[in-house]
């Protein structure tokens, strides 16, 4: 009781250090976040770098692939489980950095006013939205079509970083209950459609249902609606403020939430009525009944895809809680530097995919253009169909290590104002 008492307190009020057992700081009145003391959790940076690893296996899946590009790779009627697993765990990643996002968020207002944190939170999150609508439609295609434009992952986390520029300010206790709604309520809105809204749909397209909306010459697909990510970094937002225990005590407190949250996924999924947009069912073997029982929605992550996947991200934190050797140091390195990561895997990513369908095909004319890489040709196959993908993300992430980790360090020596931006 003690114990969950002085998690109540550390969530959801502002603190100052003493000498508890367990948690280590009470009540105060509210102060800005930089006074809470400095005290690095190490584990997010290692986490989050496992997440750019794995992110950057689903991108090169969509280069170095052909079969289960033009459709989707958890698709029960022509995956296969090898194809259906390496997009499936992939999945974590979205989630995670997301949640991660949050924490990064608490740790920045260590060292800032609540003002300063707010203009950070804003200034982050346009320049993300900006460069998600250019640099990475861009990279994605090759080209770039402003009668196309495609809201990514970099859009979801800009546009959550803008809205916590304001959830700061509020009590957390309203911060907690507004990313409760936003994560366990949205897929009440599920039977909403975008046409209900008419020349308004696009919005309700940004802010829930995922899908290409036309408005003539114009079409905008959302890969990735707001609303459930506003909350998971608002989550993580909260959750910030428990790398402040004690090492056992969080360890113990992220090992049980994460176990409890997998349970509740697996409760929810059974009993197929809420908590995702599409119910599994029973299929031509139990192997691929068990698929379907995984195949949870993304876009937008519905309630069951959060609850497996945060689950599974908070098991982690407590794992990487601790001291692992000299081993783990490159994945810690991409987690350092998360977003000249991802800036320098996609444009890679793409050109070893050409340059593999050149020397295969001879061609590899439909890598370009603002669908790709969602259109591949007829006739054309890579056998065995995983294993370009494999060679290819391990290939790309030899090439990307040392300029990551030379990054790394210049962010360490070199405290200009613009290196924050990558």
């Amino acid at each position: 009781m003690d114990r969950l008492k002085s998690f109540m307190h550390v969530i959801f009020f502002p603190f100052k250090k003493v000498g508890a057992t367990h948690a280590v700081y009470k009540v105060s009145d509210e102060p800005d976040l930089k006074a809470i003391p400095q005290s690095r959790f190490l584990a997010l940076d290692t986490l989050r770098g496992l997440c750019m690893i794995v992110m950057a296996l689903d991108h090169a899946r969509d280069f170095f692939s052909l079969g289960y590009v033009s459709s989707s790779p958890t698709d029960l009627a022509v995956t296969t489980p090898m194809v259906f697993f390496t997009r499936w765990i992939t999945h974590i990643a979205p989630a995670t950095f997301v949640l991660l996002a949050g924490m990064g968020i608490f740790f920045a207002g260590r060292r800032r006013t609540r003002k300063e944190l707010a203009i950070l939170c804003l200034t982050r999150g346009f320049w993300l939205v900006l460069l998600d609508q250019t640099l990475i439609h861009f990279y994605w295609s090759f080209s770039y079509n402003a009668h196309y434009l495609s809201f990514s992952v970099l859009w979801a986390i800009g546009i959550s970083m803008i809205a916590m520029a304001g959830l700061i300010y509020l009590p957390r206790k309203w911060v907690a209950v507004i990313a409760g709604i936003m994560i366990l309520g949205h897929n009440a809105l599920d039977g909403i459609c975008p046409e209900a809204f008419g020349p308004f749909r696009l919005l309700w397209g940004i802010l829930h249902v995922s899908g290409v909306q036309t408005y003539g010459e114009y079409n905008f697909n959302v890969f990735y609606p707001v609303i459930p990510w506003i909350g998971v970094m608002a989550a993580g937002y909260l959750l910030g403020r428990v790398t402040q225990f004690e090492c056992e005590f969080r360890r113990k407190f992220f090992l049980r939430s994460g176990i409890l949250l997998i349970i509740a996924g697996v409760i929810i999924r059974s009993i197929n009525i809420y908590g995702d947009l599409h119910p599994w069912s029973i299929q031509k073997t139990p192997l691929y009944t068990f698929l379907s029982f995984l195949n949870v929605t993304k876009y937008p992550p519905s309630l069951v895809f959060l609850l497996f996947f945060l689950g599974i991200s908070m098991v982690l934190l407590c794992l990487l809680d601790r001291h692992w050797g000299s081993w783990i140091k490159p994945v810690k390195i991409f987690g350092e530097v998360p977003f000249f990561f991802y800036i320098l895997h996609l444009p890679l990513y793409h050109i070893g995919g050409m340059l593999l369908a050149l020397a295969c095909f001879g061609k590899a004319n439909w890598m370009l253009g603002y669908y790709a890489p969602k259109i591949s040709p007829e006739g054309l196959s890579y056998i065995p169909s995983l294993l370009p993908t494999y060679v290819g993300w391990i290939c790309g992430l030899l090439i990307i290590y040392p300029l990551c980790k030379k990054f790394a360090k210049l962010k360490v020596t070199k405290r200009s104002w613009w290196i924050s931006y990558l």
